[in-house]
């Protein structure tokens, strides 16, 4: 999986207020080879970024669902 898939999975699950450990853990190693920063760093970072975004999730998902699609 490239580190862009990891992003968008990633995003897509903490958008909706979901931590994925194992989905994050091969991120953080992707961003941290990529960037040279050390693996505790890159997921401190990460994590403070994911936690920000995932404690959003239930105003966006109720927002949402005020706006059912219907086919």
């Amino acid at each position: 999986m490239s580190i862009e898939e990891l992003l968008v999975s990633t995003a897509d699950k903490v958008w909706k207020g979901k931590r994925v450990q194992d989905l994050e853990d091969l991120l953080v190693g992707r961003l941290a080879a990529a960037t040279g920063a050390e693996p505790r760093a890159a997921y401190l970072e990460l994590d403070g970024v994911l936690g920000r975004i995932a404690e959003g999730a239930d105003g966006r998902l109720g927002f949402q669902a005020a706006f059912p699609v219907h086919p």
